[in-house]
């Protein structure tokens, strides 16, 4: 979509020392203001949204009204007066008038303010309408909730408008706050998530319209310039986190000449010791009125040394941005952890006349090698939901050519009575990312959207990260259904974090049998069993080059079942819903707990060894195999051997030497090869997996 600039519209006579405001668009920021509310984004009512007090809730029939006046949990000014209560509305505002307003709109609006419609001394984020939508036994409604983040003296209070509709996105939902910061008087609207849905669930373009601004009185107030059409900056994906947030910051006073703000470093989190020298580079924002086209880079390593260097090529209009490199590069001493302090100085030949916003920090690791990167993507995804169809098909397009992935679908159980293969486990890999409508999935942890919503593109960019970290080991499939994965993680950096666990998951590559309203007949890498459960297994913090070793085993017990719906879910202590045990991968992967950053996955095809090989000691090894794999079977002596591909094609023929027998597979396919003993009046028959 179209990104709109936003500025401030200054209105009214007020005193430019006292009674006045401007504002600092941060478009697509990817975060909230200040990083201190790191929360989902989940609709009302929800279990995930911990630590939010509702103050108002209600549904489509509602009319305009306030809830009750709050009390504000630290000393804060609006508009230069110290104000200690404030009223909140359903229709997008707060008022720090005290008591409850009298005055309020007859419908909801987008109203241009000022508004005699809007009592004197509000924040506004005006258009918004309550509205409900029922998802299986769960009703979801607007609700306004608040909720106090960070530690004195820099606190912000969120008042959240949660789960509203909008007349311009039909059946959609969008989500708006208003942000009040602790010392600074610092006030910010949050362009939270918004999706246009038709009253058939399909995704539509339109946006919503919006007025943001603050009304002081009634012929003054300061607003975006759009307003009272403020578009929201991202509607084609339902993402759960702040990953697509915009906001705007309002300030009380003027807004100042020279000012370049550090927005973002531009280096990469871990960078490889033999490409040096790197460029220290970084991306500065213009807050000050004045174009920016001549200012000092500076940077310090580990507080040492300030090395400065005139900017090369500065062009940055009032609220534009641009990435700076500094003209002198660094070269680091040796391998390890880094902490990179990089700031604008001189500007315009001035004084930076707001240094508090100045430095970007930005942490490197410098390692001597990389890995690649297979990225993990985590699909919600149900039988019973019709536009998870078109997301499965848009997904299976995209990865069907691709081989840099690793993929798991997670069976829920709505909507209606749900999928007949959900489990307990794929609820708690739900409830852990906050998923509460689907189709839905996440890739390496992050990009939490519509599956219809994913692209090559995406894949592309995703898989292009590098990775630290390289998983390896087998996976095997013995008599009675146990199931082993022996599994080896390296790191090639320091990996400091606490939080990380690592889970196997046991997936069936298609299944056929679960068919229930949305049309589809199969369904790809099916969850059947999270090892050792869907909270994962925690890990240490990890050592460069120090390998991490674990075994994850679990025996299914009992016999197949398809339940009917997701009311009778599998027990898996004593059944299963494997369809074809043929068609097994257990998918492995490293987390980061707290943060949600998936670091490294790896795909295991299971090496089956059947009952007849345990039996009678048919030995296939290594398996899996690389280049070149034995087959030891001491009582079949001479007996044939042939090799077949999962397509029955006859790849190998030909005869042991006293029950063993070598075979060449370095040029041979990846895959699942079945073998076949036959001799002595017998046939054993095995598998093996060939892996490059």
């Amino acid at each position: 979509m179209k990104k709109i600039l936003l500025s401030l519209v200054m209105l009214g006579s007020a005193s430019l020392s006292q009674a006045q405001y401007f504002s600092i668009p941060f478009l697509n920021a990817g975060k909230n203001p200040g990083g201190v509310n790191a929360d989902g984004e989940n609709p009302y009512p929800s279990t995930a949204n911990v630590g939010w007090s509702n103050v108002w809730n209600g549904d489509a029939t509602s009319t305009p009204t306030y809830a009750t006046e709050q009390t504000l949990p630290f000393s804060f000014k609006f508009n230069g007066s110290a104000v200690t209560k404030y009223t909140p509305s359903n229709f997008g505002t707060i008022s720090f008038d005290a008591g409850t307003p009298t005055v309020k709109p007859s419908a909801f609006s987008n109203l241009a303010l000022p508004s005699a419609n809007i009592p004197d001394n509000s924040v506004c984020v005006l258009g918004m309408q309550p509205k409900s939508v029922v998802s299986g036994t769960t009703t979801y409604q607007s609700a306004v909730m608040t909720k106090t983040y960070g530690k004195a003296p820099f606190r912000q209070h969120w008042v959240w408008f949660n789960f509203f509709g909008e007349a311009n996105i039909q059946n959609g939902w969008t989500y708006w706050a208003i942000v009040m910061e602790e010392t600074t008087n610092n006030i910010y609207v949050v362009d939270m998530k918004t999706l246009c849905v038709t009253t058939a669930g399909a995704l539509c373009t339109s946006n919503v319209k919006m007025s943001v601004g603050i009304q002081t009185n009634g012929t003054t107030s300061y607003n975006l310039s759009a307003s009272p059409n403020v578009g929201a900056q991202q509607i084609s994906a339902n993402i759960f986190t702040a990953e697509d947030n915009s906001y705007y910051q309002f300030i009380q006073g003027s807004q100042p000449t020279n000012d370049l703000s550090g927005k973002s470093g531009s280096m990469s989190q871990f960078l490889v010791l033999s490409s040096a020298p790197f460029s220290v580079s970084g991306s500065f924002f213009n807050i000050g009125t004045a174009k920016v086209t001549g200012a000092d880079l500076n940077y310090s390593v580990n507080g040492g040394a300030v090395v400065t260097g005139a900017a090369s090529g500065a062009n940055i209009a009032t609220f534009g941005s641009q990435d700076l490199a500094h003209p002198t590069k660094w070269t680091p001493s040796a391998v390890g952890v880094y902490t990179i302090k990089y700031w604008a100085s001189k500007i315009n030949g001035s004084s930076d006349e707001n240094m508090v916003n100045d430095t970007i920090t930005m942490v490197v690791n410098v390692v001597d090698k990389i890995i690649p990167r297979k990225i993990l993507h985590e699909v919600f995804t149900s039988s019973t939901c019709g536009p998870c169809t078109a997301g499965n098909v848009k997904f299976e397009g995209i990865v069907a050519t691709k081989s840099s992935h690793s993929t798991v679908k997670y069976q829920m159980s709505w909507p209606s009575t749900g999928d007949p293969y959900y489990t307990a486990e794929g609820g708690v890999r739900r409830t852990y990312y906050g998923v509460n409508s689907i189709p839905m999935m996440f890739v390496d942890g992050g990009w939490g959207g519509n599956a219809s919503s994913y692209t090559d593109a995406l894949y592309d960019q995703f898989a292009a990260k590098p990775s630290f970290m390289e998983i390896k080991g087998n996976v095997s499939l013995t008599w009675k259904n146990k199931i082993t994965a022996n599994i080896d993680i390296t790191p090639v950096a320091n990996f400091s974090s606490t939080n990380m666990k690592v889970f196997a998951t046991i997936v069936e590559g298609t299944t056929y049998k679960n068919k229930k309203t949305n049309g589809e007949t199969q369904f790809e890498n099916v969850v059947k069993k999270i090892m050792p459960d869907g909270n994962g297994l925690a890990l240490a913090a990890m050592t460069k080059d120090t390998k991490v070793s674990k075994t994850l085993s679990f025996t299914f017990n009992g016999g197949y079942r398809l339940p009917g719906d997701a009311t009778t879910p599998i027990n898996l202590g004593t059944e299963n819903s494997i369809e074809t045990w043929d068609d097994l991968s257990v998918v492995v992967w490293v987390q980061d707990a707290v943060t949600k950053e998936v670091l490294q996955s790896e795909t295991f095809p299971i090496a089956l060894v059947g009952v007849e090989a345990v039996e009678q000691n048919l030995m296939l090894y290594p398996n899996p195999a690389n280049s070149v794999f034995n087959v030891d079977a001491p009582e079949m002596g001479n007996s044939m051997v042939s090799v077949m591909d999962v397509q029955g094609k006859v790849v190998f023929a030909g005869a042991m030497e006293s029950g063993k027998l070598s075979l060449n597979v370095a040029d041979w396919s990846e895959g699942v090869y079945v073998v076949k003993v036959s001799g002595n009046s017998k046939t054993l028959n095995s598998k093996i997996v060939v892996r490059h």
